[in-house]
């Protein structure tokens, strides 16, 4: 009886060993060590670099720190602007090689009538010596002051036909190319040598009947690659775009790759008063479906890609009168990556707390 009793309670001694044992291993296998924890952190980030919500209609992207200094995203704020309205109009980049020939025609006539200007200065000054000299006393013969009286005559005549053909080159080149031209290749303005040497190209925008009213003196022409320029008034064109029935004017500005004689252009063109506004800088554009876009900061580490609707063309980017507020932050520096970043994942609702939306 003894032994039994020293037996059971053995066995119940034993079993209530394990049960603490295995307890603490249980309790311990629920508790990572700090180490552990933080490895496990960081294979969490790797795994979810970067998530895509949907948040009121919006796509947001939110890319990890890592992610945002590997693609190299900066931000920077919107400035505030005043613009003027603004309207468009079509444009052709002209070929100048009729304006070439008509300026080295001026530059053949101009020398001509120096020269029949020069001979006159002689013949002129001989003949006042032959005729002093035919007054006084007949010290030279008849025939001699005649001879000198015709050259002199003769040298008129050629001054006056070398001074209408000059006259005449001038007003083609007045009645094709308008007056400025015309007196650029008179006075051999440097403006003028730059389009001659093709460093600038002259371009004819031609104005709607019932667009704005007055001519501005810049313009800036959207170029086919989505880049601009800005080009500055010359002055009336005397030919008309046979396209549109409509004033032409006649605007300079730098050769580019892109501006060759025959391309169509579109001229921006701003008038009325003055609007409030951004300027979104052309470095922050990104162009989807044929639309330009931004991506702006709305939080730290978080973008949402918002449409330029209202944007006007200006040199340095766009022009927004509405949309935009001065001093919002926008991405400047990695917006193509933020869009492949998007692109690349499926948009979840932000109810999802951020649910995985991509890897990068």
């Amino acid at each position: 009886m003894k032994n039994s009793t020293t037996r059971s309670i053995f066995a119940v001694a034993f079993a209530m060993m394990m049960a603490i044992v295995l307890f603490r291993t249980f309790a311990l296998s629920r508790k990572d060590p700090p180490a552990q924890r933080e490895g496990a952190a960081k294979e969490a980030a790797t795994k979810t670099p970067f998530s895509v919500l949907t948040e009121n209609g919006e796509t947001v992207i939110k890319p990890s720190p890592e992610v945002q200094a590997r693609l190299g995203i900066g931000s920077a704020p919107l400035e505030a602007a005043r613009e003027e309205k603004e309207a468009t109009a079509p444009g052709v980049v002209l070929d100048v090689q009729g304006l070439v020939n008509l300026t080295t025609s001026y530059a053949s006539a101009r020398a001509n009538l120096h020269k029949a200007e020069n001979n006159l200065t002689v013949s002129q000054s001989e003949y006042d010596r032959l005729k002093s000299l035919y007054t006084k006393n007949q010290n030279v013969s008849q025939k001699a002051f005649e001879t000198g009286a015709g050259m002199f005559h003769n040298d008129q005549t050629d001054v006056q036909m070398a001074r209408q053909n000059m006259n005449m080159v001038a007003a083609a080149i007045r009645q094709s190319w308008g007056n400025k031209i015309g007196e650029w290749v008179a006075d051999d303005h440097p403006s003028l040598n730059r389009i001659l040497d093709r460093e600038d190209v002259l371009v004819q925008v031609t104005l709607a009947p019932d667009g704005p009213v007055g001519v501005p003196s810049e313009v800036t022409l959207e170029l086919p690659n989505q880049r601009n320029v800005t080009a500055k008034l010359v002055s009336r064109f005397p030919q008309v775009d046979p396209r549109i029935q409509g004033a032409s004017f006649l605007y300079v500005a730098p050769a580019r790759g892109m501006l060759a004689p025959g391309l169509d252009v579109v001229a921006h063109l701003s008038y009325g008063p003055r609007l409030k506004g951004v300027i979104v800088p052309s470095s922050a554009v990104v162009w989807w479906r044929g639309e330009p876009w931004v991506y702006v900061e709305t939080a730290s580490g978080e973008f949402t890609r918002r449409a330029v609707q209202t944007g006007q063309l200006v040199a340095s980017g766009f022009f927004c009168a509405t949309g935009f507020t001065p001093g919002e932050k926008v991405v400047v520096q990695g917006a193509e990556q933020l869009l492949g970043l998007e692109l690349s994942a499926t948009p979840q609702p932000s109810g999802d707390n951020g649910k995985e939306g991509g890897q990068g």
